[in-house]
């Protein structure tokens, strides 16, 4: 499925291309000129300083998706965040140059926090893995990479080599060990099996490795049980701390969630739309119970506490009625 990029505001216009470069599986491919990899995060409630998104746009296609929204900033008007990706060119100069900086300061980088670094253009378009080789060449550096991709096997002597050298931490995303489920929440994901299988092989190469369970899907993937299983299994994989998460949903995400929630589990649509009418958040008893089921959980299977618990702050939230 094509689609043609609307009035871009005129700084973007100058760099997107309208060329597309490759059409594959229903997605489409295009180049877009950036003066940087390396984008400052202004967020008070994020735990790092700097960001970077080697692509705009993820072809994985996970329903509840928080960063679709992104798409919105490029003047892009009618393109899907799934189906438009652009590929990020023309910034290794500047990004070596910022990335010095950035090592010198201390300060923390987040690989992949509003797309996967290992979605499928990676094989070919190894803009992640361009960024990992400057990294390599600094000492003392201070990164972190969230992923559900397979494709970061391909780079495990890399990050190894980074870990000896600087601070790495990799989170590997899974909300889930349903196969079934999670074919239909991230469809182009790897399945449960493999993620976990990933995981696995980079703690045996020596790779400081988290569970990333974000987000906690209510009426989905909240059961006890559910949690218990998927814990026990990353734990039997080796890995020892989790960061989790509950559902963050707002336009356009909440619209099209709700409407595949609507054809998939119409139970939970009308508990949905409450919850998320007037906040994007929740929290309340819902999230202090899901907080107290984790950390029994995580005392059961012998994971640590999670260092970056205590740093992310939460806004107000509101309670969800399961």
């Amino acid at each position: 499925m094509a689609f043609r990029p609307g009035v871009a505001a005129p700084s973007l216009a100058l760099r997107m291309s309208e060329d597309t470069l490759r059409e594959r599986g229903g997605v489409e491919y295009r180049e877009l000129r950036s003066r940087s990899l390396l984008n400052r995060c202004v967020s008070p409630r994020m735990p790092f300083t700097w960001t970077v998104n080697p692509y705009r746009g993820c072809a994985m296609g996970c329903r509840y998706c928080y960063a679709a929204y992104t798409h919105e900033f490029m003047g892009i008007e009618g393109a899907d965040f799934h189906s438009l990706i652009y590929v990020k060119v023309g910034a290794e100069a500047e990004t070596e140059r910022r990335l010095a900086a950035v090592v010198r300061s201390g300060e923390m980088i987040a690989i992949g926090a509003a797309t996967d670094p290992y979605q499928p253009a990676e094989a070919e378009a190894k803009v992640t893995r361009r960024f990992l080789e400057m990294v390599a060449r600094h000492r003392n550096a201070r990164v972190g990479l969230i992923t559900k991709g397979a494709l970061i096997l391909r780079d495990v002597e890399l990050l190894r080599k980074i870990h000896q050298r600087s601070r790495l931490s990799v989170q590997v995303s899974l909300i889930s060990t349903d196969a079934e489920l999670i074919r239909k929440l991230d469809p182009w994901a790897p399945p449960p099996a493999v993620r976990i299988d990933v995981m696995r092989r980079l703690v045996d190469a020596g790779i400081d490795v988290g569970l990333g369970l974000a987000p906690v899907l209510p009426g989905l993937t909240d059961d006890e049980a559910g949690l218990d299983r998927l814990l026990e299994r990353v734990r039997a994989a080796g890995v020892t701390h989790l960061f989790a998460n509950v559902l963050f949903l707002r336009s356009p995400t909440r619209e099209k969630f709700l409407a595949w929630l609507a054809g998939e589990f119409p139970r939970y649509l009308e508990a949905y739309r409450k919850a998320y009418a007037t906040k994007v958040y929740l929290e309340g008893a819902y999230r202090d119970a899901i907080d107290e089921t984790l950390r029994r959980l995580k005392r059961k299977h012998g994971f640590a506490q999670e260092r970056f618990d205590d740093e992310w702050r939460r806004p107000e939230q509101i309670g969800l009625p399961f």
